[in-house]
Formats: structure tokens, C-alpha cells, sequence
């Protein structure tokens, strides 16, 4: 059984990252998923493969008392293709859909929030036993604006500089 030379795929190239300005609200965190083959499957010898998928199911703003907070719902789509431990068996797909919630804090913000994007910073993989793998994938989720932000807000004096 191992894990050593898995193929990840779904970490988001840089070309295709999210644009964040300077001080843009975002939230970024690492979750550890155990998933374990479901039976009928054979047990693993060696995993091949693990695609990871991040969907955007809801977003919605609460206001609390520290500012307005974008709260995201979303799923992680994971495929985790293997070889099989058995010789007349030789590779297996198991697929899973595992569910997270995350908080992003806007602050003083209020233009409308018209979408959240989501990419994955980093995907890895280690083998528990011939049965069961932990997958962590790092994601990192960000709100467009209707209307661009404007960060440098901030009023200026009489020479053209920023007040704080």
C-alpha cells in the first residue's frame, strides 16, 4: 500500500487564481479529510490519482456585531482512483462529496457581493492503512464586488496625503 507517487490534480494554476487587491477580504484554511473505500471495493494497493473539486453551493452576509461576514457553503468533490490489492481487480474509482462552511469578514464593506470564487493553494495524500486515506487540501475563497472596492478611501490633507 502507498501513496508515494500519487498524481494530484485540481490545485488552481496561478494564471487562473482569483484577483485580490491589496486588503481584499479572503479566507483561506486547510481541511483534513479520512476517507475511507466503501465495500464493495478491494482494498488498496496503491493510489493512483486524487482529483479534488471545490463548488460554491450558497453565500449569504450576517451582520454581527465586528462588521458583515460572507458566509460560504460549499462541497469537495474528491475522486481517488487506485490500484486494487487484488490481481484479478486492477483499478478502482471511489468518489466523495464532503460538505464545509467558512466565514469571510468584510468590514466596513458594503457594495453587494455578486460571487464568491474558490481555488485550491495545495492538495496532499497519505495512506492510513489498506482501507482508508487523509486528504488536506488548502482553500482559498474570495467575494467579487458589484462595484470594484475602493481601498484607498482614506481622506487626504490639503498635500495630496492620506489621513489615517
Amino acid at each position: 500500500m502507498s501513496s508515494k507517487y500519487v498524481d494530484v490534480t485540481g490545485i488552481t494554476p496561478t494564471s487562473q487564481f482569483p484577483k485580490c487587491p491589496p486588503r481584499h477580504p479572503f479566507t483561506e484554511f486547510c481541511e483534513t479529510d479520512k476517507l475511507c473505500i466503501p465495500h464493495p471495493n478491494p482494498n488498496i494497493r496503491d493510489v493512483l490519482e486524487v482529483c479534488v473539486n471545490v463548488v460554491i453551493c450558497s453565500a449569504k452576509i450576517i451582520c454581527t456585531p465586528v462588521g458583515n461576514k460572507v458566509v460560504v457553503e460549499g462541497t469537495k468533490q474528491i475522486k481517488v482512483t487506485f490500484a486494487a490489492d487484488d490481481p484479478c481487480q486492477s483499478v478502482h474509482c471511489a468518489h466523495f462529496e464532503i460538505p464545509f462552511c467558512s466565514l469571510i469578514l468584510l468590514g466596513p464593506i458594503k457594495d453587494e457581493v455578486i460571487q464568491v470564487c474558490s481555488a485550491i493553494e495545495d492538495i496532499s495524500v497519505r495512506c492510513l492503512d489498506c482501507r482508508c486515506l487523509i486528504v488536506n487540501t488548502v482553500i482559498f475563497i474570495c467575494p467579487v464586488f458589484e462595484e470594484p472596492y475602493n481601498y484607498c478611501s482614506h481622506p487626504h490633507d490639503d498635500n495630496g496625503n492620506y489621513r489615517f
